[in-house]
């Protein structure tokens, strides 16, 4: 009888632990709700640079800048109701994750927001894992084609890969002239493309959002393509897909001393596309 009571104690206070420990997991993840106008311009500051910035819904503006991230609301007719509101996540180049509420008011009472840390930190790449992983995917069968020739250059994404919570883009650049190349940058913009409603007024016409995606990683991180020769790159982005009104630009444009540039167009299917 005693060996069963003891027993029935242990369990219940095994059972008392793991409840506070899961009320502990759950308590350390701050959410915070940030009221957005669009009228004022609200803005979020960090400790840290930020590297990823990702937000539920095309009816609200974002845009960072260094350890800056700035949000307006561009169509508030449709969040006037109580209580809408969508969701706002951010990655510093630390790896601290912030998930947030964003709703819409006319008049918030707080225009400026600072953070400090994060309950949440994800793990970053070391060199060995980044290069086993690189090579992986360097050596996928490639999956899609898409390209721009122009001026003896031939700028390519002949792969779109999902790996865990990633989307991976494989960008070749060939130069098949004897004049080096080399890019300054390969930026890759989400664009919001509204056609021009010719019963709208002007001041009501929508205007066109551009939004830079910044890479979590890049593998084989070049600038030169020297003539005659080819290189590959890899760009990895935390997961997102375009809206049917949206495309991603991939621009390859050559430094201040040419004026040779790709462009390469991604639409939402591109992104849907199936694997093998």
């Amino acid at each position: 009888m005693k060996n069963y009571r003891r027993t029935t104690f242990y369990f219940i206070a095994l059972n008392f632990f793991l409840g506070l420990t899961a009320m502990d997991a759950q308590d350390t993840v701050e959410v915070k709700t940030i009221e957005v106008s669009d009228i004022l311009t609200t803005h979020l500051i960090f400790e840290e640079g930020v590297d990823y910035v990702d937000i539920g819904t095309s009816e609200f503006a974002v845009d960072k800048l260094k350890n800056i991230v700035k949000v307006k609301c561009i169509r508030p007719e449709n969040w006037k109701s109580t209580g809408k509101k969508t969701n706002l996540t951010i990655i510093t180049k630390g790896g601290a994750y912030y998930s947030l509420w964003i709703k819409y008011k006319k008049s918030p009472e707080k225009k400026t927001y600072r953070f400090k840390d994060s309950h949440i930190k994800l793990p970053l790449f070391n060199g060995h894992t980044k290069k086993k992983f690189c090579d992986y995917i360097y050596a996928k069968n490639s999956n899609f084609l898409k390209r721009e020739i122009n001026q003896k250059m031939e700028f390519i994404v002949n792969g779109i890969y999902y790996e865990n919570d990633k989307v991976i883009f494989r960008v070749k650049i060939e130069n098949k002239s004897r004049i080096n190349f080399t890019t300054d940058s390969i930026r890759f913009w989400l664009t919001t493309r509204n056609k021009f409603d010719i019963l709208r007024p002007l001041k009501k016409q929508r205007a066109v959002q551009f939004i830079e995606k910044e890479a979590s990683f890049v593998c084989n991180n070049t600038k030169d393509v020297p003539g005659n020769s080819a290189c590959t790159i890899v760009f990895g982005f935390d997961r997102f897909l375009p809206t049917e009104n949206e495309v991603l630009e991939v621009l390859i444009p050559e430094n201040s001393s040419g004026g040779r540039r790709g462009k390469i167009v991604l639409k939402v299917k591109d992104f849907l596309l199936k694997e093998f």
